[in-house]
């Protein structure tokens, strides 16, 4: 016994909405993990030449 499953053009065009929202999210993410590493060692930095001058 065959079964069709039909979808509807509205549906298709969200997934894909949903998709790219969530892949954006992830650079956004990474993003702001890279930004605060460097901003962390830009702060040690900061303090081991404040104590070493």
């Amino acid at each position: 016994m065959a079964m069709r499953i039909s979808i509807q053009p509205g549906v298709q065009g969200n997934a894909t909405k949903v998709a790219k929202s969530g892949s954006s999210i992830r650079r956004k993410a990474w993003l702001a993990v890279f930004a605060a590493c460097g901003l962390f060692w830009t702060v040690v930095a900061l303090m081991v030449w404040q104590i070493w001058s």
